[in-house]
């Protein structure tokens, strides 16, 4: 999933809601056809210390215990090209597509998804299709996101050959097919998409819709299936699951303008031959801005919930299944740095969420985050623990944007063990991690 920025391979003229921020490159144009050449990069160094709260990092492929420090740099290009070819005044041919190149240096990630050496450059983006008035059909290779990223955004996990696990840079859905349509206001889209073979290789099908009433709020619902791959070896079964999801988000009360609130609830339902889907996920935030204050200083709190299972045994799946939830910023969706990264996926946790930011000018904004994790059941990966408290992540970040091209942050983060990660890991040390890194996308 990439990080702080979504980059959409679909012209933001066509699909406003998809592609959120569309950042200018070589705009060019012939006649009829026009088009936009980019070059996004992006280059990490992070440093983890007490690995697992001191057990050790341990490498996925073989298991073997590296040692409980790691330190590792990523780095990955990622040129891309979009077209538009005017038909008439009504109709138009688009298309577009991007190659990313991607490496892991150093020991490989805390998480040990990731090694020394690992990379590869492969298509990420590849699409054509056809825009008319107000309806936008593309097929192939293409990024999509519903809301702010909840459950639909990222397509790709970046895990062990792809390399730059923590970067992210790859997110598009494979053999994908979005149909859009666009009234301003009231937005809708149906969609067919398949993850890659590290998320599970399945494919959700469904429809969105949202409707932005006067800028107050955002409003959306969406539903869909889910269907494994049957012929690939590496799917996780998800076969007849169901998911609905109603949210509201960028909510402004009246006569209160510097309060933003969003929400959002999800249900996971549907059964197959062998399974039965009962989950749910839902979550409430407000952020207040003190704009008349210097620095404008802004708080937030956000609580989030995504259920468990506390009877692993029978054939009723009640852990809420992540799908492919994307990263937009900081603990959306991927909640704490480290522990989001190596520890938990928002799947039986329930989190709060405390926030602070200070804009210290244009270009420099000092931020500080707090997270305490619970679990929602009394097991973690299926392993029985006695108390619910997991670990307390803290993070202090100083990012900064000179422009809409150039963004580059340095944090530290560490999480102090609860009296169920000490039960698991059986150890108390704390698990931190500094990350700098930088994107810059033409």
């Amino acid at each position: 999933m990439e990080r702080r920025y979504h980059v959409c391979g679909i012209l933001a003229a066509a699909l406003p809601l998809i592609c959120p921020t569309a950042q200018a490159g070589y705009v060019f144009s012939n006649g009829a056809l026009s088009g936009e050449a980019t070059l996004d990069l992006g280059a990490a160094n992070i440093i983890s210390r007490h690995v697992n709260f001191g057990t050790g990092r341990v490498d996925i492929r073989n298991g073997e215990n590296t040692g409980t420090s790691a330190t590792w740099q990523e780095g990955y290009l990622k040129p891309g090209l979009t077209l538009n070819y005017q038909l008439n005044d009504d109709w138009a041919l688009v298309g577009g597509g991007s190659v990313v190149s991607a490496t892991t240096l150093g020991d490989g990630d805390a998480g040990g998804f990731s090694r020394s050496s690992d990379g590869k450059t492969a298509v990420e983006e590849l699409y054509a299709g056809v825009h008319y008035r107000q309806w936008t059909l593309t097929l192939g290779r293409q990024n999509f996101m519903v809301g702010n990223g909840f459950i639909v955004m990222d397509g790709n996990l970046d895990f062990l050959k792809d390399g730059a696990y923590w970067l992210g840079p790859r997110s598009a859905f494979r053999d994908a097919a979005v149909l859009t349509w666009d009234n301003q206001a009231l937005q809708a889209q149906a969609f067919s998409l398949r993850t890659d073979s590290d998320l599970g290789d399945f494919r959700l099908t469904g429809a969105n819709v949202d409707y932005n009433l006067n800028d107050q709020v955002t409003l959306g619902a969406m539903a869909l299936g889910v269907a494994t791959i049957a012929d690939s070896s590496q799917s996780t079964q998800r076969d007849g699951m169901r998911v609905y999801d109603l949210r509201a988000l960028h909510g402004v009360l009246p006569g209160v303008p510097n309060l933003t609130l969003n929400a959002e609830m999800a249900w996971q339902k549907g059964s197959s031959s062998t399974t039965e889907y009962d989950a749910t996920a839902w979550y409430l935030q407000g952020d207040y801005q003190f704009t008349s204050l210097p620095l404008q200083p802004t708080i937030g709190y956000r609580y989030a919930s995504f259920s468990g299972d506390d009877d692993l045994t029978d054939n009723t799946s009640k852990a809420w299944d992540p799908l492919s939830k994307g990263f937009i910023d900081w603990g959306t969706w991927l909640i704490g740095d480290v522990v989001g990264n190596y520890l938990m996926n928002n799947s039986n946790e329930n989190v709060h969420q405390l926030s602070a930011r200070l804009q210290l000018n244009d270009a420099f904004t000092l931020g500080a985050m707090h997270y305490q994790f619970w679990l929602d059941k009394n097991n973690f990966l299926g392993t029985a623990v006695e108390n619910k408290h997991f670990a307390d992540e803290s993070v202090v970040y100083l990012d900064y944007a000179p422009n809409a091209q150039f963004y580059s942050s340095l944090s530290y983060n560490w999480v102090k063990p609860q009296a169920a990660a000490k039960e698991l890991f059986g150890d108390d040390k704390p698990f931190s991690a500094i990350e700098l890194y930088f994107t810059y996308k033409y």
